[in-house]
């Protein structure tokens, strides 16, 4: 396993994080739509919630461009107001991360597997999470072990870091393992887009590999400068029949929110294999 020097806790609650987490409680809500019960994955799950007073969050401050807009702007549409309250759920102070809006969202049959590489991280998940959710202390890369999950609807995610710079090979060649176990399934994939080129031809491949569109939410908050990553975006591999049009509104209110400039814009798009 190779060493992490990656920290979620510096960069939580910032745009990209409110962008993913949008998203991903979307297409959880769509599955909570059906009675059956549904598995979720994550690959690199993190601790499970921040402190924003805390010693990493306040040292970028990232999250007052992100979290702290949206929760301080007015006029949200239903399903991106639905989506704050739940991040509040948490309590002041704090941002949740994919596994706690998993967690509040999961009903009784629901399953949750979560892979975090880092030990002491995924002790802190652990506690978290308590029994409602099974921690493997594992390379992100190797969930595909983990499939197929106890049940057949579900959602993975793909969450990994972007440290390295085979990073957009190694997702391809995660998902088109995950392709060939849970095809049916909905995988989400969160990446930034530093190297448009190298992202796209990532989305095409994935598409080639489940054989179908891909959706792809876009956001640049348009503050190009410093050198700080500006966008990123969310690939959605069979996404919850409605997902790309019942979310256009909120997901444009998000954008409109988050936005620094006169460059910044968001896109929903297919990417076709």
């Amino acid at each position: 396993m190779r060493a992490m020097h990656y920290r979620h806790a510096y960069h939580a609650g910032n745009f990209a994080d409110v962008w993913k987490h949008a998203i991903v409680f979307g297409i959880l809500d769509a599955l909570n739509r059906k009675a059956t019960p549904w598995s979720y994955v994550e690959s690199h799950a993190g601790a499970g919630h921040y402190l924003l007073s805390g010693e990493a969050a306040s040292k970028t401050e990232e999250w007052r461009d992100g979290i702290g807009r949206l929760r301080a702007a007015s006029g949200a549409p239903e399903l991106a107001a639905r989506f704050l309250e739940a991040t509040s759920r948490i309590g002041a102070g704090r941002y949740p991360g994919s596994p706690w809006l998993a967690l509040e969202m999961a009903r009784g049959e629901d399953q949750l597997l979560l892979c975090e590489a880092v030990p002491e991280v995924a002790q802190t998940l652990t506690r978290t999470c308590g029994k409602r959710a099974t921690v493997q202390q594992r390379d992100g890369y190797r969930m595909d072990a983990l499939l197929p999950p106890r049940h057949k609807r579900g959602l993975v995610l793909i969450d990994p870091p972007f440290e390295r710079a085979d990073e957009f090979r190694a997702v391809a060649e995660l998902l088109e393992r995950c392709a060939s176990k849970f095809g049916h399934g909905v995988h989400a994939l969160w990446y930034p887009r530093k190297n448009a080129h190298d992202a796209d031809r990532a989305l095409r491949r994935i598409a080639r590999a489940f054989g179908k569109p891909v959706w792809n939410a876009v956001l640049d908050h348009g503050d190009v400068g410093g050198g700080r990553m500006h966008a990123c975006g969310v690939a959605v591999v069979n996404p919850p029949y409605g997902l790309d049009t019942q979310w256009a509104e909120s997901l444009a209110w998000m954008a409109s929110q988050l936005g620094r400039g006169a460059r910044a814009h968001h896109r929903l798009e297919w990417i076709n294999p």
